[in-house]
Order: C-alpha cells, then sequence, then structure tokens
C-alpha cells in the first residue's frame, strides 16, 4: 500500500479537486487578470495616481510597497508590451501542455496553482530584494514583469519533468528538471533585450527562473512524498527562499 504524503492526506479529507478543466480555466482567469493588472499598473504609474518616487530607495530605507511595485512598473509601453505577449505565450502553452500530458492525476495539477499565486504575491518582493543585494543595482532601475515570466518559465519545466517521470522525489524527476533548468539558464542570455541598462534586467531573468525551478520543484515535492518529516523540510525551504533575500536586504540597509 502506497503511503500519501501526510499534506496529501489533509488536502484530500477536504476534497481540493483539480481536474484538468478546473486548471485550464484558472489558466485562462489568471493569466487574463494578471495582463489586465499590467496594463492597469503602468496607467497607474504612468499617469502618477500612484507617485513613481513610491519605487524609489530612499535614503530611509525601502517599503514593502516599493519592492512590490517594482515587478510591475514598466517605463515604456513597448517594454509592457513584450512582457504580455511573453506571458500569454507561456499560457497558452500550459494549455497546450495540458493536451499533450492529459492523463495526470488531479494533484499534478495543484502544485502549479500554488506555485502561480506565490509568484504574483510574494516573488515579486523577493526578487527586488535579490537584486538590491548585488552592488551597482538601485531600486529605479529595476523595472518589469521579466522575472516573473522567468518563473512561470521555471515552472513549466520542472512540470514537463514531473509529467514524464511522475514522482517528484525520483532520481529521474530530479536529473530531468537539472538539466531542463540548466539548457534554459545557458540560453536566457541570448533571449534577452541587450540596452545599456542590461545587467539590471538580465540579473532579474537569471533570479526569476531560479526561484520559479526551485519553488516549483519544492512544492510538489511537499505534496507528494509520503514522509512527514520532509514535508516540513520542503516547507521550511520554501518559506527560506521567499524570505532569505528580504533578510538580506534589511539587514544591508541596517548597516
Amino acid at each position: 500500500m502506497t503511503r500519501k504524503s501526510p499534506l496529501c492526506r489533509h488536502l484530500n479529507s477536504r476534497n481540493p479537486e483539480l481536474n484538468l478543466d478546473r486548471f485550464r480555466l484558472f489558466i485562462l482567469v489568471y493569466f487574463s487578470l494578471t495582463g489586465i493588472l499590467l496594463v492597469t499598473m503602468w496607467a497607474l504609474l504612468s499617469n502618477s495616481i500612484i507617485p513613481i518616487d513610491a519605487i524609489s530607495l530612499s535614503s530611509s530605507g525601502t517599503s514593502v510597497r516599493a519592492l512590490y511595485l517594482a515587478s510591475f512598473f514598466h517605463k515604456e509601453p513597448v517594454h509592457l508590451l513584450v512582457n504580455i505577449l511573453m506571458f500569454s505565450l507561456l499560457g497558452i502553452w500550459l494549455i497546450i501542455q495540458t493536451r499533450i500530458f492529459r492523463k495526470l492525476n488531479i494533484r499534478s495539477y495543484l502544485y502549479p496553482v500554488i506555485a502561480c499565486l506565490l509568484f504574483i504575491t510574494i516573488l515579486p518582493i523577493s526578487i527586488s530584494s535579490a537584486l538590491l543585494i548585488l552592488p551597482m543595482l538601485h531600486l529605479e532601475n529595476i523595472a518589469g514583469f521579466s522575472g516573473i515570466i522567468c518563473a512561470v518559465f521555471g515552472m513549466i519545466c520542472v512540470m514537463i519533468s514531473c509529467a514524464v517521470w511522475k514522482k517528484f522525489e525520483s532520481i529521474r524527476v530530479l536529473t530531468g528538471t537539472l538539466l531542463y533548468s540548466t539548457a534554459v539558464y545557458l540560453l536566457l542570455p541570448f533571449a534577452e533585450i541587450q540596452n545599456a541598462s542590461a545587467a539590471i534586467p538580465n540579473a532579474a531573468h537569471r533570479i526569476g527562473f531560479l526561484y520559479g525551478v526551485i519553488i516549483t520543484w519544492l512544492i510538489g515535492a511537499a505534496l507528494t512524498t509520503p514522509a512527514k518529516k520532509r514535508v516540513y523540510l520542503y516547507l521550511i525551504l520554501l518559506v527560506a527562499i521567499f524570505l532569505l533575500p528580504i533578510l538580506l536586504l534589511g539587514i544591508t540597509l541596517l548597516t
């Protein structure tokens, strides 16, 4: 008899079914609302309804609002349109992917949903904090949704590995995820738009992608592992990777 993860038993007791149709509906709603949010935030910031200095690094420190808004601020309409296009293409690919890998357990559609929600709520703060730890970077130079888009890309790499090799904690899934992720990570520089401040957005791309891979794998592993202690370990690691750059930034600003 196969043991189930304590987290899975907890979820099963509450019947959190997420079948294929519901997952596709979630993807449609999530990507549509996020696109609307990006356009709305650009309009609010461009027309100073939300002051531009709200996302600037001041001498008094960096607010949580500033760290969060940096991912939604686009200096040019072209930058915004390119990000919306890339984000939409990833959403379309996720729908196509569900048709390629049809015979998945309903639990296989739960971990990307949790990951996507974390990407839009907490991850922008972590990415901005991680970028500010790097030397010569300032928050006013960090702009755009590219880091979150790359996180979704990283999530897709993990989803493909899971769909092909099924078990999250198996060596095959870990190896497959590592190979996919390494290949994409090395190819990222060829897909990046070069400009005078390329070091800033390019760093965001890489950080976002790595976050996407690690977050998605930890969520999937926590949902599927049969060992209670490993569930807690994965959840602790998940919280730690979100908080670590924020804590390091706080220490940097205080020193």
